[in-house]
């Protein structure tokens, strides 16, 4: 579920980015108020949960944790580089207690899970799983974060530099905290390495790239682009 906070922040947890590090964390500094609404809720579940039984009672409850002038609590989430979000979900997908099972369905408001879409999305063989998404869901990782990167949203850290982001996102709310627990805490929830290595196809590489141009520049990771031999001025 989405983490608000005892100063009424909100913590949007987009999948495979960190997000189980920084709830462990959060909840080790005793800033964590409750758990609401889907556990991966983009900000339109935030504000509207879909559970039909249950929507208008936590609709008010989320309405009233925030003072009756504020639109919108200060909010955050992180993002990762999206040929790396893609070799992460590999790995994790293709653990034995994994084994690519479904994950709800986009439109189950009973089961709704925001990588629905990559249902049947799978290979044993990470450049063929590649294939399969840019057949099916080309550009998914930008797409993906487009629905939690909203102008609401305050601060989007990157999986990159997770300690870091979080302490300056920590700091930006003005609140009192360990900084050193923060920067020495322990890993949390990191797939095991995949059967078979994963070894791009340059091709396929350089494909999905571009396909996930506009996740690239957006969030900062210019540098994948240029490794790739893609002028960003000429796509300008």
């Amino acid at each position: 579920m989405s983490l608000i906070l005892k100063n009424k922040a909100v913590f949007l947890h987009i999948p495979k980015t960190g997000g189980n590090w920084i709830t462990r964390v959060l909840r080790k500094l005793d800033l964590v108020d409750r758990r609401v609404s889907h556990k991966h809720a983009d900000v339109e579940h935030f504000f509207s949960p879909v559970h039909p039984s249950r929507s208008e009672a936590i609709k008010y409850s989320i309405h009233n944790l925030f003072h009756p002038n504020e639109t919108y609590p200060y909010m955050f989430c992180f993002v990762r580089n999206p040929l790396s979000w893609y070799e992460s979900w590999f790995k994790y997908m293709s653990q034995p207690s994994r084994q690519w099972r479904d994950w709800g369905s986009k439109n189950d408001v009973f089961d709704w899970h925001p990588n629905a879409l990559l249902n049947g999305v799978n290979s044993p063989d990470f450049n063929t799983f590649i294939r399969k998404m840019i057949l099916n869901r080309p550009g998914y990782v930008s797409e993906l974060y487009s629905l939690y990167v909203r102008p609401q949203v305050n601060f989007v850290g990157k999986q990159e530099n997770l300690a870091d982001d979080l302490v300056n996102i920590l700091k930006q709310m003005n609140l009192s905290f360990d900084e050193d627990l923060v920067r020495n805490y322990e890993k949390v929830g990191v797939s095991p390495s995949a059967k078979t290595p994963i070894e791009w196809d340059r091709k396929l590489q350089k494909e999905v790239a571009l396909h996930e141009y506009s996740g690239l520049v957006r969030y900062g990771y210019h540098e994948t682009l240029n490794s790739l031999g893609i002028d960003i001025k000429s796509l300008a």
